[in-house]
């Protein structure tokens, strides 16, 4: 039998400091702040696939010569997350998401630069160091800084403005790339990172969950709670919460009986549903195109995809809120799992342009909205001690599937065509829904 892990007191109390009071500007503000952060990850990850084209004309190179750079990237994501996370729980959710997002802006910076595929490669890892570790302190952050009723929405609406930032920087390379080349969308990607990573030096302050944990001095804590807009309580408040003296949990208690069940559960519903979005992001429009839709309809239907969970996410974290994560995360899977069916059956060229783009964006919305989802489960699965590392370590398993879908994906098109690759995502969306309702620690509805 193993012996469960004693955590902090304070971990247990210190949200109930933010759970009383009304979501104030300045919370929101941080949210505006931390989402913008993601914004920019989402746009950085996705700017080489925009520059892809120009990139092999320029060095007269074909697709596999740069097939390092894309999976490099994805590499420095999974080490990146893991990674982000312990540096978050050890240093601070604060410090290591200003790191990662100098990290990941400078390296689009000098990518700019870049004259070679090896080159391109080795900055893009490093790149993907800086975006992976984004995420599990982005969602710590944002959970820690914000009441109860609204965490779930507010963590959803942080990790959503990933598709966002691509679609976002989709439009701008459309402008960027014909005028200015890729070289400029580099530097312009990795500049506004940069100015970002200033202001979130300046504006945003450590999470008190944390500064507790880490028994921080009281004049820290209240400083926290001044920024976050509790001026007249943080005297009260500061010096009231107990502090810890004990050393930081180790990695390992994630996976200790206590959280074991939960931890592999949700390891696994972020590798399914990853698989499934990058094998759409991967795939989808060479198969579109394939299936005898023109390259701008194709393009489309992934645009359909992204927008899809862009709507989908916002719903759903509303809906947590009020009918807690199982049920809803559930239900997202499972419409995924009949949308994706439904599009396996009838061929693309045999609806109507409309219906087909619909049952991609709900397709898409679903799959989108419970991959999203699982940031906000994640959170709450963990406590403050561990919260920065429990979603970094569920993000980098995630990252696995997201590698694994570049072959996955690849196989299942190359035999069975898109009805195939349909019910690939079927079948993945059928084990994700699975894993989340076996989940124990689930968000309660109010």
């Amino acid at each position: 039998m193993g012996t469960k892990m004693e955590l902090p007191l304070a971990s247990a109390k210190t949200p109930a400091l933010v759970d009383e009071h009304a979501w104030s500007i300045s919370q929101k503000t941080l949210l505006a702040l931390v989402s913008l952060a993601i914004l920019l990850d989402g746009f950085d990850n996705q700017a080489l696939g925009f520059a892809l084209p120009s990139l092999m004309k320029d060095w007269g190179v074909p697709k596999s010569a740069l097939a390092g750079a894309l999976a490099a990237a994805q590499l420095g994501m999974l080490i990146g997350a893991i990674g982000g996370g312990v540096l978050g729980d050890r240093n601070g959710r604060k410090l290591a998401l200003i790191v990662s997002v100098v990290l990941f802006g400078a390296a689009t910076v000098v990518i700019g630069l870049a004259g070679s595929p090896g080159q391109l490669a080795a900055l893009r890892f490093i790149a993907g160091l800086g975006l992976g570790s984004a995420f599990p302190n982005a969602a710590a952050l944002v959970s820690e800084f914000t009441p109860a009723r609204h965490r779930s929405l507010a963590v959803i609406i942080s990790i959503v403005c990933v598709p966002l930032g691509g679609a976002l920087g989709g439009l701008g390379a459309s402008v960027i790339l014909p005028a200015l080349g890729w070289e400029v969308l580099f530097y312009l990607a990795g500049g506004c990172t940069l100015v970002l990573a200033v202001v979130l030096a300046w504006f945003i302050p450590e999470s008190v969950a944390f500064l507790v944990c880490q028994g921080a001095s009281e004049a820290r804590i209240q400083r926290s709670l001044r920024r976050m807009g509790f001026a007249e309580d943080s005297a009260v408040i500061g010096a009231s919460v107990p502090k810890s003296d004990g050393p930081t949990p180790p990695l390992t208690t994630i996976v200790a009986p206590e959280w074991r069940r939960d931890s592999f559960l949700l390891w696994s519903a972020f590798f399914f549903a990853l698989i499934s979005v990058y094998a759409a992001f991967n795939w989808l429009p060479t198969l579109l195109t394939e299936s005898g839709l023109d390259v701008a309809q194709s393009a489309r239907g992934l645009a359909a995809f992204n927008m899809g969970g862009v709507v989908v996410a916002l719903m759903a974290g509303a809906a947590i809120g009020r009918y807690g994560s199982r049920i809803v995360m559930t239900v997202m899977a499972l419409t995924a799992l009949a949308a994706a069916a439904a599009l396996a059956v009838l061929p693309p060229v045999s609806l109507p342009i409309f219906g087909l783009y619909l049952l991609i964006a709900i397709e898409g919305g679903c799959v989108n909205g419970v991959q999203t989802s699982l940031y906000a489960l994640a959170s709450s699965i963990y406590p403050a001690p561990l919260r920065a590392r429990g979603v970094g370590m569920a993000t980098g398993v995630g990252r696995l599937g997201a590698i694994a879908s570049a072959f996955f994906g690849a196989a299942v098109a190359g035999i069975w065509g898109i009805a195939g690759f349909h019910w690939a995502i079927a079948a993945a969306m059928t084990l994700v829904a699975g894993t989340i309702f076996l989940i124990h620690r689930h968000i309660a509805s109010k």
